[in-house]
Formats: structure tokens, sequence, C-alpha cells
């Protein structure tokens, strides 16, 4: 395996069809690069998910083709965000504070947009592997060569590549791998330092129908151990998303259901809009290991892409933001590199630049959302003007001038 590539149109591995994922494909397409995109799921599915793009997004669909797309499916736009204390005291953010607002954000299922950018990565001559898992990397001394692949029959087989991508979320497969083989190989802790590890958060989901709230809204809810987010999605249905700590969780036999009344109706809001609710599908449920950056190349030539690189908290409305602006650095860095080396430097340094602040501001806003007391505290202060409010949420988002920098 060279460190340099052997010419323009190479074969890049991608796991995971997520908004990372297909849109680094896609991206990468454009270029008349030779792109594979393996998916253990057949799409449209559900997918644990806040479920609100911000404004910033609508860039990124324009640029890839799927604006109109993402706008006719059905889903809800968002004027404002109001964050309720668990007192009924509440801070709102309207959506034109951010770039490209153009009427609001979106809210929009995951297994609505994910489809509607997978279609158009098939479209523009994307391989596509769907109900393929990975279960295996292939190596040629430190780099990665292929992957063994299983397709949902059972059958399996191997698919080289020169260039490997994870966007497989907070999953992190192929990162994962890596890391047990340089564990075994080097007897050493895995590489990870730079994330915050927190093992002790569960996310739940469910679309919900009956909910008292108004159109146009995107409400989050602190209460103790966590905090939850609501806005309508497609079908007049509402996609209520929480995250607690896994504490509660056992304390209530992760009965999703009992959570809700016992803990999460604490908040007096949340009892309001929530009381008449019924799930349309059982509620999902998964363990969240922790936030901030994560390796962004845990091999020479595998890269992380979206929640796999750098994991934001659900309440800052970006992490999707987040998984669209990555692709982007990351398709830049590999167009404007031959040799993989470069690609790396160029990677890394973009990310930094971009996430770094965002991330830090992040980790701080995280301590009060998880103390209802502080998250009162804060939403009182936000309260005196708009400036606090304006410079606190832009904080989480890029600066207007960063897709020309980066």
């Amino acid at each position: 395996m060279k460190t340099t590539i052997r010419n323009p149109k190479y074969k890049i591995l991608i796991a995971g069809a997520g908004p990372a994922g297909a849109g680094l494909a896609i991206r990468l397409a454009k270029k008349n690069f030779d792109v594979c995109l393996i998916e253990r799921e057949r799409f449209p599915r559900q997918k644990l998910c806040g479920e609100f793009i911000s404004p910033e997004c609508f860039r990124h669909f324009r640029e890839m083709g799927v604006f109109e797309e993402m706008f006719a499916a059905g889903g809800e736009r968002i004027s404002e965000t109001i964050f309720y204390a668990p007192g009924g005291k509440f801070v709102n953010v309207p959506s034109r504070w951010f770039k490209g607002s153009e009427g609001g954000a979106l809210s929009l299922s995951r297994a609505e947009m994910d489809f509607q950018l997978l279609k158009k990565a098939k479209s523009i001559g994307v391989e596509v592997l769907e109900e393929t898992s990975i279960v295996g990397l292939l190596f040629n001394k430190e780099n990665v060569c292929g992957v063994k692949i299983r397709a949902e029959d059972g059958g399996k087989k191997e698919i080289s590549a020169d260039l490997f991508v994870d966007a497989t979320g907070r999953a992190r497969v192929l990162g994962k791998m890596i890391s047990r083989r340089n564990a075994k190989a080097q007897s050493s802790n895995i590489k990870n330092s730079k994330s915050e590890i927190q093992n002790h958060l569960v996310g739940f989901k469910a679309h919900l129908k009956n909910v008292n709230l108004e159109k146009g809204a995107c409400e989050i809810y602190f209460f103790n151990g966590g905090y939850g987010g609501l806005s309508y999605v497609e079908n007049n249905l509402a996609n209520f998303c929480f995250l607690i700590e896994a504490e509660i969780v056992k304390n209530f036999s992760s009965d999703a259901g009992q959570i809700v009344e016992q803990v999460i109706f604490q908040n007096t809001r949340a009892r309001k809009t929530l009381k008449n609710a019924a799930p349309v599908h059982e509620w999902m449920a998964v363990a969240v290991e922790g936030f901030g950056k994560k390796d962004l190349t845990p091999a020479p030539n595998l890269f992380a892409v979206g929640d796999a690189g750098a994991f934001i908290d659900p309440f800052t409305g970006t992490g999707m933001l987040m998984a669209l602006e990555s692709a982007e650095l990351l398709a830049r860095a590999i167009a404007d590199n031959s040799a993989i080396e470069k690609i790396a430097e160029q990677y890394e340094s973009a990310h930094r630049r971009r996430f770094q602040k965002r991330l830090f501001v992040c980790s701080l806003m995280r301590r009060a959302a998880f103390a209802p007391r502080l998250a009162g505290f804060f939403i009182s202060a936000l309260n005196i003007g708009e400036l606090p409010r304006k410079i606190l949420a832009r904080a989480t988002r890029p600066a207007l001038s960063a897709s020309k920098t980066d």
C-alpha cells in the first residue's frame, strides 16, 4: 500500500450511510471519485436522533442537489427553539438568528432525510451496499487495504480500496476495530484520549401522536438527570428524543413510559405538552459513550467523519450540521491532495479550526443541561436581553465565513 494515490480516480470505501457518510459519498462522486458506500440497514429506517436540521444545513443540501427533495418531504419548519427549566422559566432562540434560515429551521425524520441523501448518492453513481455489515478489516502493515463484509443473507466477501472512512456514528465501528487491534499488538490503552468519556448516559426516541405543541416550535425540557427535545416532523407526528443518566434508566427498568411520567414530567412544560401523547412505534434506546472529539485518523488511510469524529451535545441542534460540515472538509482534503499524509494533515487542521471552539463551548453548557437548578439560573440570566442569547447560540455554530476559509 503506497502512501500516495495512484491516479485521480480511486476507490474510497465509506462505512455508514447517514448524513456524514452519504454526504461525503455525494461530494466525492461529484468530483469523479470511485466510491463504495456500505450500510448495515436498509433505508428508509428509523434512527435515534433529535431530527432538527439547523438552517446552516441548507447550503449543503443545495450543493449536494437535494434541497428541493428535503423540503418536499413533509417536515415542519421551525421558527424558534424554546428552552424550559423544570419550574417553567423559559428562553427562546429564533431560527432567523442563524445563517440561511430562509423561513426557519427544518424538523424532518432521519428516515426521510437519510433516504433522500442515499437516493441521491445512488443516482450519481455511488456503489451502495445496503443490509451489509463490515465484520473485519484487512491490513497491509499499518494501512487498511480492505474490509470483510457479510450480507443479510449470510454471504461473505472482501472488498479492497485505497482509502477508508468511518461514518458509523457514535458506534465508530471501524475505529473500534483499529483500537482493538492496537490494544492487542501494543498492550496499551485504546487511543481515545481526545474524548470526554461518559458511559453513564442513555438516549431514547419515539414519534408521538396527540402532543400539545404549537406548530413551528422546537421545545427543549431540562429535568433531573437529563434533557429532551420535542418538535413536529411529518404526518402530524412529533419527535421526542431525550438523554438521561443510565442510573435513572436502571431504576425504572428501562421503561421509557415510566421515565417520562415520573422523571420528565417534573418539568411543568413537558407535562403539559406530553401528558396525552402516545408513541406510534416502540421506543428506541441507545447507550451514549461520550461527547467531544474522537480520533480522526484511527489508521494512516482511515478517517472518521460525523459523530464518529466528534459528537456534540444534541441540545445545540447542530449534530447533523457537524456531520455535513465534516464530510465537506474531508471531501475537500481528498480532492486537494494525492498523498494520504497530506489528506490527514489538511483534514485534521480544518476540523480543529472549524469545531474546536464549538465543542468547548458546548462542554461548558452541558454542565447546566444536567443540573436543573443551574439550567434555571442560566435561562433567567439569558432573558435579560437578546445579545447574550445571540452570542451563546452563535457560539455553537460556524462563523459566517467558515465555509470559505476552511
